[in-house]
């Protein structure tokens, strides 16, 4: 690898191979641009060189928005169609840079650094036998009591603060820390059970903090965040909707849509937020992230409508968890859709909302097809994704479920079986309702 000094980078150039912090920590993606952010938060840091293999270029004009009905031109054109359908046509080449496109379709996936805290990613086909002895009910249903934890862990938090106005901040330090190394270490578990309906059962406000902070800490592990970074984003996302509990009830628990002044009062929880954790002493990172979490790339955000690098790096990575935790979960005036539709409609962003650095990492961290999901295979069985091929967000390893015994998982691989459909809410409910049927005759 070659040093490259980065006070000679700009915004908007990019290199060919992945940029390393150093031999450890994977900085951004081969193809993915630098922002002023970015390059800034390097001279925070004190990183005066980076170091890549690759060449450096400057990437070609952003595209603006489409007008409504046109073509996306970020993702592929048949994007649109094939969501509707459900199809595994659904193309993300375009997302992706041309040099990663072709690793993801020939199965050459690189080698993660040495001591990497990501999962490595399978080699070749047979490395589904491996990975599937890690993919044990045994070790699920411990990932699901220890969800359950911190579940519990962030409900007294709240409940804490309501009572006495104040927060025990080496405790929350201590048991985000244990979160990051939670998710890092059941990674395929922890995403497989935010996606389970049963799931979005418990109080909102925990709820959505535990599982935004799940996605946040997961996308944040893609980028290769130190660990110090890891902790300060999980505080923070864990804390994000602290203000909400100043707030009425009402207004989050609501089984309707807001009227426009209950919209007004309730765009001002950011605000009563980082005056709650600005008032704790909490970090300023900390306290501009849960400001900003709700501002948006193109400045539709709120409550101070700023854009682009004018927002902090963990508010743009809270924002996007959150989205996607929003449009899968249940709402009391809407059912929650999939994390696949979640994922398609974020990675489309149609309105230019979110970065799409951090967007990518998302898709590389949880798949096109993310685990949890129910697949229709073209081989005529029905299947749950329950794990990422890293470096092939579509080529996912999935379990063939409802033959009574427990299935080998295998990679689909797009040649001999592939994935033709994402199964809907109601398919899922019936398949579900007949396995437990099965099992009670048995």
């Amino acid at each position: 690898m070659n040093a490259v000094k980065t006070n000679s980078i700009t915004p908007e150039q990019k290199f060919s191979a992945d940029v390393m912090l150093d031999k450890d920590f994977l900085l951004l993606p081969s193809g993915c641009v630098f922002t002023d952010e970015q390059l800034k938060d390097l001279a925070d840091w004190g990183f005066d060189e980076v170091y890549t293999s690759g060449n450096k270029s400057v990437a070609a004009p952003v595209p603006q928005p489409a007008a409504p009905g046109a073509a996306n031109k970020n993702v592929s054109g048949k994007m649109a169609a094939d969501i509707d359908a459900k199809t595994e046509t659904v193309d993300v080449n375009d997302f992706m840079s041309d040099g990663e496109a072709a690793k993801a379709d020939s199965k050459k996936i690189s080698p993660e650094p040495k001591n990497s805290t990501a999962t490595a990613a399978p080699k070749e086909e047979t490395d589904s036998n491996e990975k599937s002895a890690a993919i044990s009910s045994e070790e699920y249903e411990k990932a699901k009591v220890t969800y359950h934890q911190f579940a519990e862990y962030i409900s007294s938090v709240y409940t804490f603060y309501a009572t006495n106005k104040s927060f025990k901040t080496q405790e929350i330090i201590q048991k985000m820390s244990e979160l990051s190394s939670f998710v890092r270490s059941n990674r395929r578990h922890v995403l497989r059970i935010i996606s389970t309906p049963e799931m979005n059962e418990s109080n909102f406000l925990v709820n959505h903090s535990l599982r935004s902070t799940i996605v946040s800490i997961a996308i944040a592990q893609q980028l290769r965040f130190p660990e110090d970074k890891l902790v300060e984003l999980a505080i923070a996302c864990m804390l994000h909707e602290i203000g909400m509990i100043l707030l009425p009830p009402q207004l989050y628990l609501n089984d309707k849509p807001l009227s426009q002044p209950e919209k007004v009062m309730m765009n001002t929880h950011p605000i009563v937020s980082f005056n709650i954790l600005k008032q704790a002493n909490f970090s300023l990172n900390i306290q501009l992230a849960v400001l900003e979490h709700h501002e948006r790339m193109n400045g539709a955000g709120y409550p101070r409508h700023v854009t682009g690098d004018k927002i902090s790096l963990y508010a743009k990575i809270i924002a996007l968890a959150c989205s996607f935790e929003a449009i899968s979960a249940p709402r009391g005036y809407r059912d929650e859709r999939s994390t696949f539709e979640a994922l398609i409609e974020l990675v489309r962003n149609s309105n230019r909302q979110y970065d799409e650095t951090i967007t990518k990492a998302l898709l590389y961290t949880i798949s096109l097809y993310p685990i949890g999901v129910y697949v229709y295979l073209s081989n005529g069985k029905v299947a749950q994704v329950v794990d990422v091929a890293e470096g092939n967000p579509k080529s996912p390893f999935v379990q063939v479920i409802g033959t009574g015994t427990e299935e080998t998982p295998f990679q689909v691989d797009g040649a001999k079986i592939k994935i033709m459909r994402v199964l809907n809410k109601n398919e899922v409910d019936d398949m579900l309702k007949t396995i437990k049927k099965m099992a009670e005759k048995k």
